[in-house]
């Protein structure tokens, strides 16, 4: 598949590992969109994100810590390609900070969970396995004299969800080395959009649209680091495109949007909503990570992300935005 389409999906059955979480919930949608089958796998969650689309999709409740749901779902589904959105998150938490209240468990979906599903998809000759990393697996911004990172730089980082999921693309390099499992990862960067449900950076994003959309003024204690940004749509369309792409890829990739500070999406809600009462203390970062190229994925898939902080404000603002896929 290339950037223009999805064509080369309809009709094919792809594993969702994650497929009701916030990214995986869009995943799923799109591809129902692009005419293939989905079949959802992991735990139930508290909000259905798919009860709007439910008979589109084939809905199999499982945990990726098990081997032998994993093998019952491979040999009952067959899916030739899988997209992997697993994380732990504890209820409403978020994964960072899930990650710093239980490592332990964070590493045993994060790390041995995935690799038990690398392990399933080899036994069922998966074609390809495509799956979401993260920025976080950089160390702090200082450590790269502030400069913008790749794909070359090394990695080092200084959250425990950070750590899993360096490890995890260990554990996928490792099969595609040993086993010569395709393997493709993408580093996500701050995910926005409609069915964020979990607390964290961009759930205090999301709180001060929510707050706007309701007529309210708003405050946001908040740093103005430079963040880089993506759409949840966007994210959706590059697990695609890397899923379906016609020659082989790279084992990791960076994925970038666009990049903005708290101070930029403020001056954008106010070009769209004059009205808008914003007030802000600046706090600092907990975290400052580098700034991302993107490049290497664009280069080999021809993905573009189709929104920036603009259109991405203008789509926070609408009243669909309160009740999207919730």
């Amino acid at each position: 598949m290339t950037a223009a389409g999805s064509d080369d999906l309809a009709g094919h059955t792809v594993l969702v590992a994650g497929g009701r979480g916030f990214v995986g919930s869009h995943v799923v949608r799109a591809l129902v969109s692009a005419g293939a089958r989905p079949v959802v796998f992991g735990p139930p969650m508290a909000d259905d994100l798919l009860a709007d689309i439910t008979g589109h999709f084939d809905d199999i409740t499982g945990s990726v810590e098990d081997d032998d749901a994993l093998d019952q779902v491979f040999a009952t589904t067959r899916p030739p390609l899988v997209i992997s959105c697993i994380a732990h998150g504890a209820g409403k938490l978020g994964l960072m900070r899930t990650g710093e209240a239980d490592l332990q468990a964070s590493l045993a979906v994060n790390v041995a969970g995935f690799a038990k599903l690398l392990d399933a998809a080899r036994r069922a000759h998966v074609r390809r396995v495509v799956w979401t990393s993260s920025t976080v697996v950089y160390g702090p911004a200082s450590a790269y004299g502030g400069r913008t990172v790749n794909e070359a730089d090394a990695t080092g980082p200084v959250t425990n969800y950070g750590l899993t999921k360096e490890l995890a693309e260990t554990v996928a390099a490792y099969h595609h080395r040993r086993h010569g499992l395709h393997v493709v990862g993408l580093r996500l960067p701050l995910v926005l959009g409609p069915g964020l449900w979990y607390q964290g950076v961009a759930s205090t994003i999301a709180g001060l649209f929510a707050t706007i959309r309701e007529g309210r003024a708003a405050h946001i204690a908040f740093h103005d680091d430079a963040m880089d940004l993506m759409e949840v749509g966007d994210v959706a369309r590059a697990l695609l495109i890397a899923a379906q792409h016609p020659r082989k890829l790279d084992p990791i990739y960076n994925l970038a949007g666009f990049t903005a500070a708290m101070s930029d999406i403020v001056a954008a809600v106010s070009r769209l909503r004059p009205d808008a009462r914003i007030t802000r203390d600046l706090v600092p970062a907990a975290q400052t990570f580098p700034p991302i190229d993107g490049r290497r994925f664009s280069q080999a898939t021809g993905f573009t992300a189709t929104h920036d902080l603009d259109s991405l404000v203008a789509s926070l603002l609408t009243p669909e935005a309160e009740t999207a896929h919730v």
